[in-house]
């Protein structure tokens, strides 16, 4: 009875997931045919024009334990992830027809995922191990639920393994393959927890029944597979012939100092990169600090640069200002990703899918989240000054649907928020929306992502999950989320967007975003000490004028969290620099 019991729960489990997953393509090369050379270069076109959402390419298949019975199950083996069914379909359509002869090209469903952030793949262990399913995709799930993930996760939770996803290829029960996806921090990682696992699955044994109940039938559920271990490869640059190449002006020698965020490891690629232009600079990177502490690095005078993953904060601005009488030159530098955690992702603005309401303009957003006020901050002569050029009234708020448009049972109902409370994030967002002004709704409902919260119940409640749940049962409610958590709930519907200079409304797409016309997408940013009217130290213009090149792109857009600047965004940012 208690078996069947949890068994139930993990088919609800998945009744509400799996629906929601964003799609997925699985490309293998067969082992011993080699890579053809048009398919890296091809996965990084789609991924760079938003076609694809995010691409793994895994090469160099060979088997964990060598033996007479044993072959690597691939040569290469790559995942390409589509928000949804409807973009993967227009893949297949549209660019699917490009790929070279001789693949083997299947749809799968990501059954089961666990990752944890930062980590560089360049150095982690990548095992795939390759299963042939005996029964029905939705037994298979079930066993993935209870048996898989818990032990996935029992390893993720030593922080050696890195990443996991269990997929299983659709077709014909006996006709496809399920693959789980495994990635460890490194080598030294990988020994680890492969001395560990026998101690980790008799603890799940005794204390998991799911996974000791089908660690018994197991065999009966699937072909027992074995591991082929592959190398991450980094895709090619994607085409940036439209930015301009770098070009020395000035010969570097000595000190350059980096102090802030690592963004996701790309600075550690850049700061590489500028050396191979200067081989006399020397340059020193830390992150021990994040981004908190970028600017500080500045206005104590022990960094050049401050690279930061969130938008600097006035409050964070002002001992800068104090310092030296301005404030800090704020350059972006790589526009924020599509939905990857991590990856400075858009704001979804979302609703009930019942909700009759398909878009949405920035002036009604701030009108909806945001309260009246007495006015607003704005940069002028190299200091954020406040000014009631940005002044509004209550009677400019929306607090009905009525006042967007919606009758019947909508009209005169009030519209509940919610969103984001988090300092990173709350910030981004009255930049965008209310000139910097910290005035929200009453209404507005404060949540905060799953590692901020209080380990107990009450921290459960305002996890960020909590209100997507009430909203897909609450027609009259609004909020502003992240698509990673939205698409695991089919009952919401995201919004198109207009922006503030007007025109038609614009969807939430990977290619809205890395084409930067989405209008609530993010940035990533650097920050440098120019004085008003003076120049910059040419330290940091070097290495500056490195990243906004060619090349200081190409290798944002390889580290794959973040997208590349288009050559407009660029052009302004180095403006900035003279």
């Amino acid at each position: 009875m208690k078996q069947s019991l949890l068994l139930v729960c993990v088919s609800i489990w998945l009744s509400v997931t799996a629906l929601a997953v964003p799609a997925n393509v699985l490309i293998r090369v067969p082992a011993g045919s080699p890579m053809p050379a048009e398919l890296a270069p091809l996965l990084s076109k789609w991924r760079q024009s938003g076609q694809v959402a995010n691409v793994l390419l895994l090469t160099q298949g060979r088997t964990e334990n060598p033996g007479p019975d044993r072959k690597a199950q691939f040569e290469t083996f790559a995942v390409l992830e589509f928000p949804n069914e409807a973009a993967a379909d227009r893949w297949q359509q549209e660019a699917a027809p490009a790929l070279p002869a001789g693949l083997i090209v299947r749809r799968a469903d990501a059954l089961a995922h666990g990752e944890l952030s930062p980590r560089d793949s360049n150095h982690s262990i990548f095992i795939v191990n390759t299963y042939q399913p005996k029964v029905p995709a939705s037994r298979f799930g079930e066993f993935v639920a209870g048996y898989v993930k818990p032990l996935y996760e029992a390893m993720r939770s030593t922080k050696h393994l890195v990443r996991y996803t269990a997929y299983l290829e659709r077709g014909e029960t006996g006709k496809v393959d399920a693959l789980n996806v495994l990635e460890y921090r490194d080598s030294v990682a990988f020994a680890t927890v492969t001395a560990q696992k026998t101690a980790i699955r008799e603890k799940l044994t005794a204390t998991v029944p799911t996974y000791a109940a089908f660690d018994k039938i197991k065999d009966t559920l699937r072909v027992d597979g074995f591991g082929t271990t592959a190398t991450y490869t980094e895709l090619p640059p994607p085409e940036l012939s439209d930015l301009p190449p770098y070009v020395p002006e000035t010969k570097i020698v000595g000190a350059v100092r980096i102090l802030g965020s690592e963004l996701k490891n790309a600075v550690v690629y850049l700061a590489e990169g500028f050396n191979k232009f200067h081989p006399d600079a020397r340059v020193s990177t830390s992150y021990m600090t994040s981004s908190e502490g970028g600017l500080a690095g500045l206005y104590t005078g022990i960094s050049d640069v401050a690279p930061m993953g969130d938008d600097a904060k006035i409050t964070d601005q002002m001992p800068f200002f104090n310092v030296f009488g301005y404030m800090p030159t704020e350059i972006s530098v790589a526009t924020g990703g599509y939905e990857k955690r991590g990856s400075l992702f858009a704001w979804a603005i979302v609703v009930n899918k019942d909700n009759p309401l398909t878009e949405i303009s920035m002036d009604q957003l701030e009108r909806v989240f945001g309260s009246e006020r007495s006015g607003g901050w704005e940069l002028r002569d190299n200091n954020w000054l406040y000014t009631a050029k940005y002044a509004r009234g209550a009677d400019t708020n929306i607090r009905q649907w009525d006042q967007l448009g919606l009758g019947g049972e909508f009209a005169k109902k009030e519209i509940q928020t919610f969103g984001y409370c988090a300092p990173g994030f709350a910030i981004a967002i009255e930049r965008q929306l209310f000139h910097w002004s910290h005035k929200w709704n009453g209404n507005f409902m404060e949540y905060v992502e799953t590692k901020q919260t209080t380990p107990d119940e009450d921290g459960k409640k305002v996890d960020s999950v909590r209100p997507l749940e009430a909203l897909s049962n609450n027609k009259f409610a609004i909020g502003i989320a992240a698509l990673m958590h939205v698409n695991d709930f089919p009952n919401l519907k995201v919004l198109k967007v207009v922006p503030r200079s007007g025109g038609p409304a614009v969807a939430l797409t990977p290619d809205n975003v890395a084409n930067r016309v989405y209008p609530l997408i993010r940035d990533a940013y650097f920050y440098v000490n120019k004085p008003p009217g003076g120049k910059l130290d040419p330290r940091a213009r070097e290495f500056m004028r490195f990243v906004l090149s060619r090349e200081g792109q190409e290798i944002i857009a390889k580290v794959g969290y973040y997208y590349p600047l288009n050559a407009a965004a660029l052009k302004e940012q180095l403006k900035k620099l003279d």
